[in-house]
């Protein structure tokens, strides 16, 4: 089992992942990065042998005082197996 986090991913691969889940939402969908303009902005994966099995939009609003805030708007999405602990 091997696990790979990715910070940049493919807007059709990211979409497609995300649109497939039953948790969808569309604070998690790719385009939503660009209706938050004056926020800085991620796109993650993690795959697990090479098969994306989590995606997330990670927004990011700089503070004053040389500090930031990562939000995850209504995610991150992770497909049904792994929500289990």
């Amino acid at each position: 089992m091997n696990y790979r986090f990715v910070t940049s991913i493919n807007k059709n691969e990211y979409d497609a992942f995300v649109q497939s889940s039953p948790y969808v939402n569309l604070l998690q969908s790719y385009d939503w990065a660009l209706i938050k303009h004056n926020w800085k902005h991620i796109h993650t994966g993690v795959y697990k042998d090479e098969k994306l099995v989590g995606a997330g939009l990670v927004l990011i609003k700089e503070l004053p005082l040389k500090m930031s805030m990562f939000y995850i708007p209504r995610g991150p999405i992770l497909k049904r197996p792994y929500l289990k602990f």
